[in-house]
């Protein structure tokens, strides 16, 4: 039998209690949808687990899998968990050489992936010391390698398998073996294998259904398209996604969430910052265009609904009122089902800070986002907002099951069974995590408040240090200027520095609203807006407002750059869910870094963002 509480059980569960339910699906090239029933899904999981096993798959192996989301994705997931090997994901955007790291590090002699670009990868670093032995392809490529075998002939294979035999490896698996080994995004140096076990999985979805109760109450439905190497994504579609028997519908390009949240209507939808605030330089963008009547309407009941939701979170008592439900019919309720998030029941960011600017925003048009806040090592998730009590500036309370406490230099550590068993083959790595008492460093500054809300203040290694020896935690200032119109992200610099500075990346989608904000015409693109002399003299004069106005002294930012270009993925400036690397950043922009301090400090060591 199945151990209880395991992902495996929630699939074998619900195929048991509605096997013809629909559990996954996939959009067709026509956009249509292939859909796979919890029945389905459950045969599919122990076919690949069962040709796993016939093609050599040991208990504990790793199995590294890469590709787009898809059901084929989450099915070879389960199916290696079912053989009692361990998935060890990776992202699309690896090179071959990080790719190799990985998979070396993980031992894993079958590896899975999902179209021509990566099995290209996978045959240019096999051979060798390279541990690979089979590839497998979710789709049929048409190779001829003797090492590639599709999906579907894998599962043949796995049909000669007894059942009996893939029985015995479910039976043998034990709370705290390794589920999912998922590798950090190396920001800070080499990838590290951090080792999730099925008790910290179980711990996250039984902590999510707890604060969000409503979800095993009425079936969910989400939008699976952040990457599923990551344990945010994981957290949504798999851990709390199986423990409420939702629908998952996979969407394999970020790039059109928007249409997929049309046509799908969530009710429960996670987003990292930058993909709301993408979504909010769209809308701001959109409103600013309106005039006369429509603006002025669109403006008091966005100002109604936000009132209305700060006497909510003030007093804890819902707040109805004629001017909110008028608000709501002519205007907010339109902009949600533009949205797609007309049936949304709880909005959830993650994976890093967001600005207040952007909570408010979104709360203003009826979507109050629920932060929350944790780590690949907690298992996803460590906190979050009390469900319909969200404390802007907060990353909310602990889950049920996770304890906090902050050292005396500030850092959060915290406590639970999500927290990892540790670094994949790296021990040292592994003892650094936890202090004597079994706390895990977080590496996070914060604070906890009189009602156990936590506040994240800053990082110790992003800290900036300045030439007159204060420690400044950037993130704070980032956030007050990303508050701008136009501004899509900021990163503050100024480390060894007699003052701080910033480099500014505009948001084409917001230009609609700069234009509006700062009475200027003829922002095309961010380039143009860039070199547009009014434009810097805009972002100075808010900056001081918005950003100086609040801030220290020593926080102050006295120059900033506005680049000619956006960061992204492919550039190098932002991890696949969309954050800065910060020290990619200080390398690439070395030369406008330097200029701000240009003069007195010529020869002060090169700053590091």
């Amino acid at each position: 039998m199945t151990l209880q509480g395991t992902m495996l059980s929630r699939i074998e569960d619900a195929a048991s209690a509605k096997g013809s339910s629909p559990a996954i699906h996939d959009r067709n090239a026509d956009g249509s949808w292939a859909t796979s029933t919890w029945g389905e899904y459950w045969h599919e999981v122990r076919r690949v687990g069962k040709g796993l096993m016939a093609l050599g798959l040991r208990p504990e192996d790793c199995v590294a899998i890469v590709g787009a989301n898809r059901r084929d994705w989450v099915i070879c997931q389960h199916g290696i968990n079912a053989a009692q090997g361990v998935p060890a994901p990776l992202y699309t955007t690896l090179l071959p050489e990080q790719m190799a790291y990985i998979v070396g590090n993980a031992e894993s002699r079958i590896v899975i992936c999902d179209d021509q670009t990566q099995l290209s990868k996978f045959l240019s670093i096999a051979g060798g010391d390279s541990p690979i032995e089979h590839i497998v392809t979710m789709d049929d490529l048409g190779s001829h390698d003797s090492r590639v075998i599709t999906l579907d002939a894998l599962k043949e294979k796995g049909d000669s398998v007894p059942d009996a035999d893939l029985d015995a490896r479910l039976d043998a698996v034990k709370k705290d073996d390794v589920a999912l080994l998922i590798y950090t995004s190396g920001t800070t140096g080499l990838p590290k294998g951090a080792m999730l076990t099925h008790r910290g999985i179980e711990l996250i979805a039984n902590a999510v259904t707890t604060v969000f109760p409503f979800l095993k109450e009425h079936e969910p439905r989400s939008v699976s398209y952040l990457p599923l190497c990551h344990a945010a994504e994981q957290g949504i579609t798999n851990f709390a996604g199986l423990a409420t028997q939702g629908q998952v519908f996979f969407c394999a390009d970020l790039t059109q969430i928007k249409d997929y949240l049309i046509e799908v209507h969530p009710t429960i939808f996670l987003a990292v910052p930058r993909v709301w605030e993408k979504f909010e330089a769209a809308l701001r963008g959109k409103l600013a265009e309106a005039t006369g009547l429509k603006a002025t309407l669109a403006k008091w009941a966005r100002e109604t609904e936000l009132e209305a939701f700060r006497k909510e979170m003030a007093t804890g008592r819902p707040v109805k009122s004629l001017s909110r439900s008028l608000a709501n019919k002519l205007v907010i309720s339109k902009i949600k089902e533009a949205l797609g998030l007309d049936a949304l029941q709880v909005a959830l960011s993650g994976a890093a800070p967001i600005s207040v600017s952007t909570l408010e925003f979104f709360a203003s048009i009826g979507l109050p986002i629920h932060e929350g806040y944790g780590m690949t090592e907690t298992t996803a998730f460590a906190s979050v907002q009390p469900f319909g009590r969200p404390r802007f500036g907060t990353i909310g309370k602990p889950l049920p099951g996770v304890e906090v406490k902050i050292a005396s230099d500030g850092e959060i550590m915290l406590k639970g069974a999500n927290m990892v068993k540790g670094y994949h083959r790296l021990p040292e790595k592994t003892a650094e995590l936890y202090d004597d008492d079994g706390w895990m460093h977080t590496g996070d500054l914060g604070m906890i408040d009189e009602d156990g809300f936590i506040a994240i203040t800053g990082r110790k290694k992003d800290l900036i240090i300045t030439a007159g020896g204060k420690n400044v935690a950037p993130s704070e200032m980032e956030g007050y200027l990303q508050s701008i119109p136009g501004v899509g992200q900021a990163v503050v610099v100024g480390d060894r520095q007699p003052y701080l500075s910033a480099l500014i990346v505009l948001d084409q989608e917001a230009l609609p609203e700069l234009e509006v904000a700062a009475q200027i015409s003829g922002l095309s693109d961010v380039a143009t807006a860039a070199r547009n002399p009014d434009v810097k003299a805009y972002i100075e004069r808010m900056m001081q407002e918005v950003c100086n106005a609040k801030v220290a002294r020593y926080q102050t930012i006295k120059k900033i750059q506005i680049l000619p270009t956006t960061f992204s993925v492919d550039g190098g400036e932002l991890t696949p869910t969309l954050k800065v690397k910060r020290n990619i950043v200080g390398e690439k922009y070395a030369k406008e870094i330097a200029a701000f301090y240009e003069g007195g400090t010529r020869n002060a060591p090169q700053p590091r963002v």
